[in-house]
């Protein structure tokens, strides 16, 4: 039986006073709105949500705050996939890192230089608070990734993407011709990629590092058109239509050599999680 290092699964796990404040309060007005009822069944999955967390801390040496934001987000089987498939000697990129939910995860486990997050939006100041919280090392950069011009990114509602408002200042960009020819960063096994309706040009912009044989999975959050269509401006829809193509993103997955296969379709976003690997390594 492998011992379990208490003080490793504790780390940043209590929180600052005022953090179980807002808990405390926020608990008391659920209860009051929607009854005891509801609370304990919600109880009952935050329960299962810590034990789960408290798992990944022993099983795959993870801290627990980072594990804890994973554990209860929305995309709880895709951090399963991403944990059990990850290995000691990968190289992470998170394009898209947004405030960073991936990111701190992955680096609380993985070492220094092993995580890149590339996020030039709103996300930035929080990603780099919660990596100086946790004492975790990760390159970030203030980059969209894309295959065309660089002033093509703007923000919406805080996210960065090809369907933004237009008014918006623009975003600088990169992309894998780009970084191959710079050096500067380690090249990636592993990427996680959520990109506001960009999918097609990221992947397109990323392929001669998607192509290489080092690089073996893909996590790609969807943004199906029906996500759009309830969500965005209809101008911003209608850019959306033009631009994204499921057919386009994986036949570019397969030109780069993965089998593609979809794990988790999220109900209250209708948003399409899938995973590329390729079978070979």
């Amino acid at each position: 039986m492998v011992p379990v290092d208490w003080n490793h699964c504790t780390k940043n796990m209590s929180g600052t006073m005022a953090e179980r404040k807002n808990i405390v309060a926020r608990s008391y007005t659920f209860v009051r709105q929607e009854g005891i009822g509801k609370f304990l069944l919600r109880a009952k999955v935050y329960v299962w949500r810590f034990i789960i967390t408290v798992y990944w801390v022993v099983k795959y040496d993870v801290d627990f705050k980072p594990g804890w934001r994973a554990a209860i987000s929305t995309e709880l089987p895709i951090f399963r996939d991403l944990l059990t498939n990850l290995r000691d000697d990968d190289v992470f990129y998170d394009i898209g890192a947004d405030t960073g939910l991936f990111t701190c995860l992955v680096a609380s486990k993985l070492g220094p230089e092993q995580v890149v997050a590339f996020e030039p939006g709103d996300g930035v100041t929080e990603l780099e608070r919660r990596l100086t919280e946790g004492d975790l090392q990760a390159t970030v950069v203030e980059k969209a990734i894309s295959q065309g011009d660089e002033n093509e990114y703007h923000a919406h509602e805080g996210r960065v993407g090809l369907l933004g408002n237009t008014e918006a200042p623009a975003f600088p960009s990169t992309n894998a011709r780009e970084i191959l020819a710079e050096g500067d960063s380690p090249l990636p096994t592993v990427v996680k990629i959520d990109v506001f309706g960009a999918e097609g040009d990221v992947v397109r912009g990323l392929e001669e590092i998607l192509s290489r044989d080092e690089c073996r999975l893909v996590h790609l959050e969807l943004h199906l058109p029906m996500t759009f269509q309830r969500k965005r401006p209809e101008q911003i829809f209608e850019n959306y239509l033009d631009e994204w193509s499921l057919t386009e993103v994986v036949r570019i997955l397969f030109e780069c050599g993965f089998e593609v296969e979809p794990i988790y379709l999220r109900s209250r976003t209708d948003d399409l999680f899938i995973r590329a690997y390729k079978p070979d390594h």
